[in-house]
């Protein structure tokens, strides 16, 4: 996939990496990449990201004019069991008989056999033209002409799904082979 136009980029020396928000239709949420400096650089950028320094990260992007966006289309698609996990922190009676379900059903003794949470993240053509085309008005205002930036994502990279408000990461998740 390949756009031109105006994007959010930043930048962090400490991780070595580079960002570039993509922001989704209506500006409440964005797609930020997250690209290492290093071809090799995304198991370092994995192991010293913290949430102090991505907020310092996305804090610090600002427009940059003109800019050459590649990214690779992709697809991921997680499903996690979440029972262990969540009779692990005390939630236990919910699957069981002594379940009080009888908000959900009037049916007496429900109870839970599992809590699957599933994801699914695609990036294609479509989506990205959706997203850029709101930086094509102010790049058509703009009287100056920048050098354009290049901004190829081709080599293994982070992504996160982040709101703007509630300012949060929804999802985060890293493709590893192109």
């Amino acid at each position: 996939m390949h756009q031109k136009g105006d994007f959010k980029m930043g930048h962090c020396s400490d991780l070595k990496v580079t960002a570039l928000e993509i922001p989704y239709k209506g500006n409440k949420m964005s797609m930020i990449i997250l690209l290492p400096e290093d071809v090799e650089g995304l198991s370092v950028l994995e192991e010293h990201l913290t949430a102090p320094k991505l907020s310092a990260l996305l804090g610090g992007m600002y427009v940059t004019p003109d800019v050459n966006l590649r990214l690779p289309k992709f697809k991921l698609e997680q499903s996690i069991g979440l029972k262990d996990v969540l009779m692990a922190m005390g939630v236990k009676d919910f699957f069981t008989s002594l379940a009080d379900l009888s908000g959900i059903s009037a049916a007496g003794n429900l109870c839970a056999s599992d809590v699957i949470h599933k994801a699914f993240v695609e990036v294609n053509e479509e989506g990205t033209e959706a997203a850029a085309a709101t930086a094509i008005p102010m790049m058509l205002m703009c009287a100056r002409f920048p050098q354009v930036v290049n901004f190829f994502v081709d080599h293994p990279f982070m992504f996160l799904i982040h709101s703007h408000d509630p300012d949060v990461v929804l999802f985060m998740g890293s493709i590893r082979e192109l």
